[in-house]
């Protein structure tokens, strides 16, 4: 279990140092105190108890009454707890990084990250591992033993493969039948309007979206000089460049995938935090949970 000391030792320790309000609102809102997770919620039957003066006369069960001539007053309770399914992105170009670490190993990170937070805290959290479809689905739980399994799993799936982001999340979006949240860590290679439609049919199903939207400072920056042969990570194939003369083209084509993909998720209510490799995960953390999108609120 490589990764439990990691998230432990590298990151929550972190969160420990970080200011106690800023702390604070992370365990809060994955506490389910988020108010667009909460707002409308349903109720779930718990049982009778014994009317009393003063309780609501249209709490009593009459079907009781009219069998045993007993007024009880039925008891219902909030569906509060929160249930999360993450979502990593596998695919190939996941493996890049010119740091340490990999951008699949910082969505590592932050998936362990949240996952230990939310079973802290008493939520549940599942996890789906995919690249073009969902190689493994583990539904929500809230047990520490199940987080242990998740964490594994997290680990023993590796980079590869093509991506097709829509489809794993339509295929989601049909399997997650209970209202909750679903947090996607990805690169988000893919085509953009798609990619939008895909989550807002997660909108559509009841499911409150954040996007960890993962940058090697190399993609964003682009400091390569002169003639550079660049390998496809997903079976593109290899093609040497000049990358003098393309930095600009290549830099204008990705800021217009950010910004089509930015419009589209707030236009949705749909939370997209833009985050780098070489950033803290504990200080990402912070700053996106810490947020409250104004796209979310008065949306449900």
């Amino acid at each position: 279990m490589a990764l439990l000391p990691t998230v432990q030792h590298e990151v929550l320790e972190r969160l420990g140092r970080v200011a106690v309000a800023a702390r604070h609102a992370v365990e809060s809102l994955l506490a389910g105190q988020h108010p667009s997770i909460h707002r409308g919620l349903s109720v779930e039957f718990a049982g009778h108890r014994p009317y009393q003066p003063g309780d609501d006369l249209r709490h009593l069960d009459w079907t009781v009454w009219a069998r045993t001539d007993r007024l009880d007053v039925k008891v219902y309770e909030e569906e509060t707890r929160l249930r999360a399914a993450v979502v990593v992105d596998y695919s190939g170009s996941m493996a890049y990084g010119s740091l340490a670490r990999s951008k699949l190993d910082y969505a590592r990170i932050l998936a362990a990250v949240l996952g230990v937070l939310m079973v802290r805290q008493g939520d549940a959290v599942g996890l789906a591992c995919c690249d073009t479809v969902v190689r493994e689905f583990v539904p929500p739980a809230a047990s520490m033993a199940h987080l242990l399994g998740l964490l594994e799993r997290l680990e023993a799936n590796t980079a590869g493969g093509e991506t097709d982001l829509a489809g794993v999340l339509d295929d989601l979006a049909e399997r997650l039948r209970r209202r909750g949240l679903v947090i996607l860590i990805s690169d988000c290679i893919a085509e953009p309007q798609r990619l939008i439609e895909a989550l807002k049919h997660l909108r559509h199903r009841r499911q409150d979206v954040r996007v960890f939207q993962l940058l090697d400072p190399a993609e964003e920056e682009f400091p390569f000089a002169g003639t550079v042969e660049f390998a496809g990570l997903e079976h593109e194939a290899r093609r040497k460049l000049d990358a003098d003369r393309i930095r600009r083209r290549y830099r204008e084509a990705l800021d217009a995938h950010r910004r089509t993909l930015a419009a589209g998720c707030h236009a949705a209510g749909i939370a997209l935090h833009p985050c780098r490799t070489d950033e803290d995960p504990a200080l990402v953390l912070v700053r996106a949970l810490g947020q409250q999108g104004s796209g979310e609120r008065g949306r449900r």
